[in-house]
């Protein structure tokens, strides 16, 4: 009988194609060079934190530091969504 389980050891950033870590939990997470470069909708540059060592979730505009209240973000042009890592951390996924 055939075996059904295949290991997957590599995954590959859906934004720009790098090999990264492979991660079941997150298979549409991106690599941190695209990470780095996520903006809201209008093009403003933005950045994702814990809110302590605990975990929680904040975004902030780059350029003011002001807060931005929502998960959503872009990747030149695709939609995402960042969020708290299971285990500590940020993970942002293309939806």
């Amino acid at each position: 009988m055939p075996d059904h389980h295949i290991l997957q050891n590599s995954q590959f950033c859906p934004v720009c194609s790098e090999e990264i870590a492979f991660q079941a939990r997150y298979p549409r997470y991106v690599c941190m060079d695209c990470a780095s470069i996520a903006t809201d909708i209008n093009g403003r540059k933005l950045l994702f934190y814990n809110v302590d060592a605990s975990g929680g979730f904040l975004a902030f505009y780059a350029d003011t530091n002001e807060i931005y209240d929502s998960h959503q973000c872009f990747i030149n042009g695709l939609e995402c969504r960042a969020d708290e890592a299971k285990f500590g951390g940020i993970v942002i996924q293309v939806n």
